[in-house]
């Protein structure tokens, strides 16, 4: 019985030995030590340094750390206002970790470079940003003064007064010395072009509902001269060769359909293409012509008051007025129509404006990026022959105008055959 008992406690104080005086494999002791590390171990006097304290044991335990230069404690983060080599200590718990922190003297610049974001803008309404830079790379723009002609400038920059003017900055170092920037010219515009409107009426005189988009384009027409009209026709008579392609390109399902700008779907009011009048366009267009036997030689020009940061394009339409043909009448019943009892057809309907042909590609020819900035005029000459559809030289018209990347006209123009019309 005796030797029972003894056998009993060995195996007890074995097991108790064996469960809990042997090393934690699970990683959940108590950390043994600490690494102090910084965002960057050279800075110059002024610069902030971050540091981070984590133990063996993957913990960050920066927040409960103490950090110590030459005995007192920091700040984290921490900037050094003299230059040397310094040891940065940090203790949690009594577990300590060291690094050297090397602190270098701020260079002392010796230029300075002023640039901006955009060098022309609207004087009434626009304004730019200006950004001066050390040789050094870094930024004092805001320790920095800009004068222009007018005087001190005040970023963002805007002028009261259309015009060009000249801006220098000045940044005065510690010691006294004032550095000056070189110059930048910045272009206050004034807008000198009238904005117009284009409205495409896409019609054919087999449609017996196109005389109520005809009738509503020259109400618009008559209501503001900054309406410009041009009738695509898809039918025999008048066919423009390059209406289906069209029809395609701007989502033309049914007839009559009216397109203001090529993009914008019209409801055939007039106030519509009205309300579009008043968006200020970048440029203005001037056309010049004549005719020589059956040649017809063109100069189209494209000013800029304000430059543009996305591709232009060019179209050139040729358009004949006069044209008498039948054309069906839904209205001739409809005493409200001002087709009422005119016939179905009307045998000796007029067809103003019809697109004949085009002198560039249908949409567009690519205007220059280098031409399209402020001040400059693009110029595009152009010699056709006069298509053999036409059947009065005397009633033909130009309409020009430049396009955006999404083919919304920006701006249009009109003139009859042989009128030097200027920019306007």
């Amino acid at each position: 019985m005796k030797l029972k008992n003894y056998a009993k406690v060995f195996l007890f104080v074995l097991t108790a030995a064996l469960f809990s005086c042997g090393g934690s494999d699970d990683g959940s002791g108590a950390a043994s030590s600490i690494t102090v590390t910084a965002n960057s171990s050279s800075v110059f006097v002024g610069e902030s340094v971050t540091f981070t304290v984590t133990n063996n044991l993957g913990n960050n335990v920066t927040s409960g750390s103490v950090l110590e230069v030459n005995g007192e404690s920091i700040s984290n983060p921490y900037a050094f206002d003299t230059t040397g080599s310094f040891q940065v200590t940090a203790t949690n718990g009594g577990l300590t970790s060291s690094i050297t922190i090397s602190v270098q003297a701020v260079p002392v610049p010796s230029s300075i470079t002023l640039s901006t974001n955009s060098d022309s803008f609207w004087f009434d309404d626009g304004q730019t940003s200006l950004l001066v830079l050390t040789d050094l790379g870094y930024e004092v723009t805001l320790q920095s003064t800009m004068i222009a002609e007018s005087g001190t400038v005040t970023n963002p920059v805007s002028f009261d007064n259309p015009g060009t003017y000249n801006v220098v900055a000045t940044y005065t170092l510690e010691n006294g010395t004032v550095l000056t920037s070189n110059t930048v010219q910045l272009k206050a515009v004034e807008s000198t072009h009238s904005t117009k409107v284009m409205i495409e009426d896409y019609t054919g005189t087999w449609c017996q509902y196109c005389p109520r988009l005809a009738y509503a384009v020259e109400q618009a027409v008559q209501a503001n001269s900054n309406i410009i009209p041009v009738a695509i026709h898809d039918d025999n008579e008048m066919l423009f060769p390059f209406a289906t392609q069209m029809e395609s390109a701007f989502g033309v399902t049914g007839f009559p359909s009216g397109r203001l700008n090529r993009t914008i779907n019209w409801n055939e009011s007039t106030s519509q293409p009205v309300s579009l009048l008043s968006n200020r366009q970048n440029m203005g267009l001037a056309i010049n012509s004549s005719i020589q036997g059956g040649t017809i030689t063109a100069e189209v020009k494209v000013h800029y008051d304000l430059k543009v940061n996305s591709q232009n394009r060019l179209v050139v339409y040729l358009l004949e007025n006069g044209l008498v043909y039948p054309q069906v009448n839904f209205y001739n019943t409809d005493p409200s129509s001002p087709f009422y009892q005119q016939g179905n057809p009307i045998p000796d309907f007029v067809h103003d404006h019809t697109a004949r042909t085009v002198f560039t590609g249908i949409f567009g020819d690519d205007i220059p990026a280098a031409q399209s900035v402020t001040g400059n005029t693009y110029t595009a000459n152009y010699n056709v022959s006069v298509p053999s559809s036409v059947q009065n030289t005397a009633n033909l018209e130009l309409v020009a105008f430049v396009v955006g990347p999404d083919n919304k006209v920006l701006n249009v123009q009109k003139a009859d055959l042989g009128e030097n019309k200027d920019f306007d």
